[in-house]
């Protein structure tokens, strides 16, 4: 017997049959016949690579190196990433920054390999964006070459946009929650007077939501590079498509970005979205380490100030690429 059933009839199936004069082929026959059975071995499922790291918007190839010859390919994300089959080659495309895995089954034996994708930004630099695919690294000309990102960080990535709120995070977590208090803050112990030290600047580090949610060079920005983007930038009470916030122009290039006016979180509160911004820095206050650094913006203006870090705020990455 083979494994193969007949498609024109399936009471049948298909065999190898053989004689003495050397003759011989596949035929099919009545299921129901006592044949002999001789097994065969696959050659153990393999890939060209266990990972591949793609841009937005672009693709990528791992290629099937052996196996049975049948396979499915599907991703945990594709909302970060898609995968297609054409014969042994996967092509993996980037949807959004952030990591997915694409599992390859062999249909023939069930083994199952797995590839780790990364899906990052382009690395080029613009003074605007160029096309809809998020985060972008924004050009505004700043003396110490900081490049800032078109949009806030977001819990859902297929969402990045310049104009959406993005999540809400407490200085130093790198998720969102429904309630922000001294109660709910993961790094201290129920009030200010046990806040945890985290160090002066979290940027790059495991408390960096930028840098966690976003990998490669992306980071929260610094009290320093905050106020580098209002000393070198005109700024701009305004609204875009339908969303009120502030928008920062190059002095030098007129590159700019746009940050939304999301408001903030307390308790379970929204309070004051469409009427000014608030942005953590990564700088946590020397004098008071229960206080961290953010940026702050309105009709009326914009500074720098600091406030509790329970709080919630929205989060605008940098990077020096």
């Amino acid at each position: 017997w083979t494994s193969t059933q007949s498609k024109a009839y399936n009471r049948s199936a298909s065999y190898f049959h053989f004689t003495s004069d050397n003759s011989g082929g596949t035929s099919f026959e009545y299921r129901c016949f006592g044949f002999n059975v001789r097994p065969v071995s696959y050659a153990p499922l393999a890939l060209s690579a266990g990972s591949s790291e793609v841009e937005m918007g672009k693709s990528s190839t791992v290629v099937i190196t052996s196996g049975g010859g049948s396979y499915t390919v599907s991703s945990s994300d594709e909302r970060i990433a898609t995968a297609t089959l054409s014969g042994a080659t996967i092509t993996i495309t980037g949807k959004a920054i952030g990591k997915a895995t694409v599992t390859v089954k062999d249909l023939k034996t069930s083994k199952s390999k797995t590839i780790a994708v990364t899906v990052g930004s382009s690395k080029t630099a613009y003074r605007s964006c160029p096309d809809d695919h998020h985060p972008h690294m924004i050009d505004l000309g700043l003396p110490s070459g900081t490049k800032w990102a078109c949009c806030n960080v977001d819990t859902d990535p297929s969402k990045h946009s310049p104009t959406n709120y993005g999540g809400y995070y407490a200085w130093g977590e790198t998720e969102t929650k429904s309630t922000y208090s001294w109660s709910s803050y993961i790094h201290c112990d129920g009030s200010s007077s046990t806040c945890h030290d985290l160090g002066s600047d979290i940027a790059g580090t495991e408390y960096d939501v930028a840098h966690v949610k976003w990998g490669d060079s992306w980071t929260m920005p610094s009290e320093v590079q905050q106020d580098e983007l209002r000393n070198n930038c005109t700024y701009e009470w305004t609204t875009e498509n339908g969303v009120n916030g502030g928008k920062f122009t190059s002095k030098k290039n007129g590159g700019s970005i746009f940050l939304p006016a999301a408001g903030s979180r307390y308790d379970s509160d929204l309070l004051n979205a469409g009427s000014y911004g608030r942005y953590w820095s990564s700088t946590q206050l020397p004098s008071n380490t229960y206080f961290a650094y953010y940026l702050y913006f309105y009709s009326g203006g914009t500074y720098t100030s600091d406030l509790y870090r329970f709080y919630g705020f929205t989060v605008r990455p940098v990077s020096r690429n």
